[in-house]
């Protein structure tokens, strides 16, 4: 279960704005549409008409990858190819690294958004290092400073809202469960 904090439009451009204090981030959306480059945002606003397009075109959900210079290391942009290919295109692109901040965005709500920040830690990348030789030195990262920022928009995110499960997008091919009907995954009382 995914969980994220609850915000308004405006919270979610006061988070932006803390965002790209002390320090201006390279900001690139995670994965490219399909057949597509990744896009780069150099402004909050720019990320902000991101998220009005994702909202009003009905996007589930979308995800940012947030890299500080200060962090050292270097975020990669990978081709992934498709195989078999995807509604017509063979390939899109992602963004990896191993101190990238992502912001993960939900529009679950009308008027609202989910949203919740990932980072790895610096054990966690560790563990992962042999495997993923591509991304390069864990050691090349700046750990403190990556620390520093994910924490400090983990902070200034969890004030602005309550945290709840992310809504998931329903399967257009699985009927919708009957009105009133409980989830197979809620909790039963116990008598």
């Amino acid at each position: 279960m995914t969980l994220a904090t609850i915000i308004s439009h405006a919270d979610f451009g006061e988070l932006l704005a803390s965002a790209f204090q002390p320090e201006t981030p390279q900001v690139t959306s995670s994965e490219s549409d399909l057949g597509a480059a990744l896009q780069h945002f150099a402004t909050p606003a720019e990320i902000h008409a991101k998220v009005a397009q994702c909202a009003s075109t009905g996007m589930h959900d979308y995800s940012f990858g947030f890299w500080y210079p200060s962090m050292k290391g270097r975020p990669i942009e990978r081709k992934v190819i498709l195989d078999p290919p995807r509604e017509g295109h063979a390939f899109r692109h992602s963004l990896t690294g191993w101190g990238l901040i992502h912001l993960h965005l939900y529009f679950t709500h009308p008027r609202k958004l989910q949203c919740r920040i990932a980072v790895n830690s610096q054990t966690r990348a560790k563990a992962r290092e042999a495997r993923y030789p591509e991304l390069g030195a864990v050691t090349d990262w700046d750990w403190r400073v990556v620390d520093s920022y994910a924490f400090r928009l983990s902070r200034k995110l969890a004030a602005m809202g309550p945290t709840a499960p992310v809504v998931q997008q329903a399967d257009p091919g699985e009927p919708s469960p009957p009105p009133g009907s409980s989830s197979p995954w809620q909790r039963r009382k116990q008598d």
